[in-house]
């Protein structure tokens, strides 16, 4: 399948998603989830990129991440791959990457879809049946954008910012529009964007951005049929 140069807008979200090679686990234990969120605190600060909402999974993880320019975003993204493939692979006593090649992202349309890619990345312990209730898992973001824990990784985006004066204010306006966001119809279209690299919004968001970076916002109708098992085995 062709694939489209990554597309990187300064100061627009991205949805991430990076996963183990052939789906293995690499977040195996406390120590090594405790690991991940250090690289991303760390490579967060060294890159200048801000990071909305995330999850961490055990083969994978998924962040959502503004940053400034393309080259940020490569900084961040090296930074935090590299650190966890050096401490893994000394805990393990192997070598290699540990990482499925490149990481998969998707730009998003902030103004109508951002608390559905927040949604689709913080459900994903319920989704997997790894938990019943979000709060008990404390892997992700939920606990900063709905509970309102600290939580040194999250930069809080100006759309969440504007849910509320003060804090609680905020996590109680997110927990609402949590609950009541459906996004059954859009987790498939998500998924989708996100791996074939394409832009996720509005049709006037993707003429926009199209006319802004001069080429297509989507790949071509022939890239597979998204309906076939194989296509389907490459999400989450």
């Amino acid at each position: 399948m062709a694939r489209l140069p990554r597309i990187v807008v300064p100061n627009q979200p991205l949805h991430i998603m990076h996963r183990g090679n052939n789906r293995q686990d690499i977040f195996e234990s406390e120590e090594d989830l405790t690991r991940i969120k250090e690289d991303i605190e760390h490579s967060l600060l060294k890159s200048g990129c801000s990071l909305h909402a995330y999850v961490i999974m055990t083969n994978h993880l998924h962040l959502l991440v503004t940053p400034k320019d393309r080259e940020q975003l490569t900084v961040f993204m090296q930074s935090m791959a590299n650190r966890y493939v050096r401490y893994f692979n000394a805990k393990n006593k192997r070598t290699g990457t540990i990482w499925e090649g490149r990481f998969k992202s998707c730009l998003v349309d902030s103004e109508h879809y951002l608390f559905a890619l927040y949604k689709y990345i913080e459900m994903n312990p319920v989704r997997a049946g790894m938990v019943m209730e979000l709060a008990d898992y404390e892997w992700s973001s939920y606990a900063h954008n709905a509970l309102g824990k600290a939580d040194r990784l999250i930069s809080e985006h100006p759309l969440y910012k504007a849910l509320g004066d003060d804090l609680q204010q905020r996590y109680k306006s997110y927990q609402k529009i949590f609950d009541k966001l459906d996004i059954a119809k859009e987790e498939s279209l998500i998924t989708e964007a996100t791996l074939r690299g394409e832009v996720y919004g509005t049709n006037g968001f993707h003429q926009k951005i199209s006319q802004l970076i001069s080429r297509s916002t989507k790949l071509a109708a022939h890239g597979g049929d998204r309906k076939s098992e194989v296509y389907k085995d490459q999400a989450g």
